[in-house]
């Protein structure tokens, strides 16, 4: 009776023990209650099991032996030694470990292997380059590099109260608010005890996406879950208490409505049977009110209008990597490698890069280039619709892919030191086109960098979008590339009186337009040295490359006739 009772108090402390284990393994990791999960915990937690009954028996025989020889009895029972009391498991616990190994590494194997459904379960459509977003007129592509709206957030991060309790997040949020371009930007604790003194997050900050100079506003909006939050208002460990059945490849991300509110916003999925692929067809999205902690999960058909990136980053960027590794299965990635297409990564959050359309949606955007290694080469590149997880991918012949855009841009900038940043593929005036931010070692913007991704000697750089645009446009025309590929483009001969003038000496270039022509047009000074000296009133004759009216580049022949 004796040993009974001890062996039934060991049993119970490996009880308390592996429930205090497993309390805290769901509490801090948040682990998945689907099928496979359960299983295979189920399989790991008995193991655990036995090895800590097993331990505290072998503790318990080593104490009584102990005794034994410190007491210095003489017992005609046999002494506790583990030898001699072997307790092997029941042959039906043994079974059902078997079994539930089996099942739970299967299912593993399966969900590791089995590539092609997740494949076919991507939203993708194939289009032509030609087809791809295109430079218009009073449009531009370039968006603040969220490296340099970090940079100046930091520097306003004196508008937080109580700032000595918070950090600025490195997670910028692209969304559209009240109709126009933001970057959304979070404010984390910088600690458990920080977070403790503050209660609560103070407010964001918001900076306008689209123009150069922007500077951040904070918006004072307390609330009480984040993803710095610890414990109950922790905003992943809240939003998985209303969806433990689900499984998520991102982190929550802050995105506001109309009205300025705050809500995390995270992707989610129910996987297949016994296993954890992804149907790229059936996901979720978790809305999590950052204020009282409301959860609700909506399907990405219906998602509330204010949420613009429902397929969060993360997400986005495996199923660029699902769509250009696994278009012919598992094995084909190794052996043979037929159609495989690496994403470069070269995104500035996550491998992608988020883009603002002209129709108020948002798209990510990442380029492909062969498995080879040093290849510099892109296939093609996909715009993700962040609300719908539409793929569209667009296929490329003979450009080279963003790394050895931005190793060319570098080269110019290469005595201080910039970095070219966030690589965006454009068709300019016909041409595929690599667009860049240049930013020095602070993140603060120096410039910006337009690339033929055709032909390297082809580039116009400029310390604002308009001005990299114009000598980008010049480069073209002085190549002759303009006349042969872009559509509609003529050569015009033009007259008339000079209406007004801007003469820009840091480019060499002199900008103009002529009295009853909205048109500017655009002269190199290098090749007509006179244009230093036009001036309002002046009567002109020129031959200008147009294209639907608008000068792309050098006018061929330039005279004022004032000078004559």
């Amino acid at each position: 009776m004796r040993h009974d009772r001890k062996a039934l108090w060991r049993r119970t402390i490996s009880i308390i023990i592996l429930l205090l284990l497993g309390f805290t393994y769901v509490y801090f990791f948040l682990p998945s209650r689907n099928l496979l999960s359960i299983i295979g915990s189920n399989f790991i937690w008995t193991i655990i099991y036995l090895l800590l009954d097993g331990l505290v028996s072998i503790r318990g025989l080593l104490t009584e032996k102990l005794k034994f020889k410190l007491n210095g009895r003489h017992s005609k029972e046999p002494s506790p030694e583990p030898a001699k009391q072997k307790r092997l498991a029941p042959k039906w616990i043994a079974l059902v470990l078997l079994l539930l190994a089996l099942v739970s590494v299967g299912g593993q194997v399966y969900s590791f292997m089995s590539v092609k459904p997740t494949w076919n379960s991507i939203q993708k459509k194939f289009s032509k380059s030609t087809q791809a977003p295109t430079f218009k007129k009073g449009e531009t592509p370039i968006a603040l590099a969220p490296k340099t709206v970090i940079n100046r957030v930091k520097k306003a991060s004196s508008d937080i109260p109580n700032s000595q309790y918070f950090s600025i997040s490195k997670n910028v949020q692209a969304q559209f608010y009240q109709g126009k371009p933001v970057y959304v930007i979070p404010i984390e604790y910088n600690g458990f005890f920080e977070m403790l003194k503050a209660g609560e997050i103070p407010g964001y900050f918001i900076i306008d996406a689209t123009k150069q100079n922007a500077t951040p506003h904070f918006v004072k909006m307390p609330y009480k879950y984040a993803t710095s939050a610890y414990f109950n208002t922790d905003a992943e460990r809240q939003i998985y208490r209303h969806a433990a059945n689900w499984l998520s490849l991102d982190d929550p991300q802050l995105e506001i409505n109309d009205e300025g509110k705050p809500f995390w916003v995270e992707t989610i999925y129910k996987s297949e049977f016994l296993s954890h692929r992804v149907n790229y067809q059936k996901l979720y999205v978790a809305v999590m009110d950052a204020q009282t902690g409301e959860v609700k999960k909506y399907p990405l058909t219906n998602l509330p209008k204010f949420i613009d990136e429902g397929i969060t980053t993360g997400i986005a960027n495996q199923i660029n990597w699902d769509f250009g590794i696994y278009r012919y299965g598992f094995w084909n990635r190794y052996f043979g490698k037929t159609g495989v297409m690496k994403p470069t990564g070269n995104g500035v959050e996550n491998g992608v890069t988020s883009v603002f359309n002209e129709n108020g949606t948002i798209s990510y955007f990442s380029d492909f280039t062969t498995d080879k290694t040093g290849s510099d080469s892109a296939l093609g590149y996909s715009m993700i619709n962040a609300r719908t997880g539409q793929l569209t991918f667009y296929t490329a012949n003979n450009i080279m892919d963003s790394t050895g855009a931005k190793n060319n841009a570098d080269q110019d900038y290469k005595a201080q030191q910039w970095k070219a940043n966030m690589p965006i593929l454009y068709n300019i005036n016909g041409r595929s086109t690599w667009v860049m931010t240049i930013l020095d070692s602070t993140s603060a913007i120096r410039g910006y960098y337009y690339l033929d991704a055709s032909n390297q000697s082809i580039y116009g750089n400029g310390t604002n979008p308009n001005s990299a645009l114009e000598r980008f446009r010049q480069a073209l025309v002085n190549s002759g590339a303009v006349a042969q590929n872009t559509p509609g483009s003529k050569w015009q001969k033009r007259s008339g009186i000079v209406d007004r003038v801007a003469i820009l000496a840091d480019s060499h270039r002199v900008m103009f337009t002529l009295k009853g022509n909205k048109t500017i047009y655009t002269i190199n000074t290098d090749d007509f040295t006179s244009a230093n000296l036009l001036r309002t009133g002046d009567k002109v004759a020129f031959k200008a490359n147009e294209v639907d009216g608008q000068s792309i580049g050098n006018i061929s022949s330039f005279t004022n006739k004032n000078l004559q």
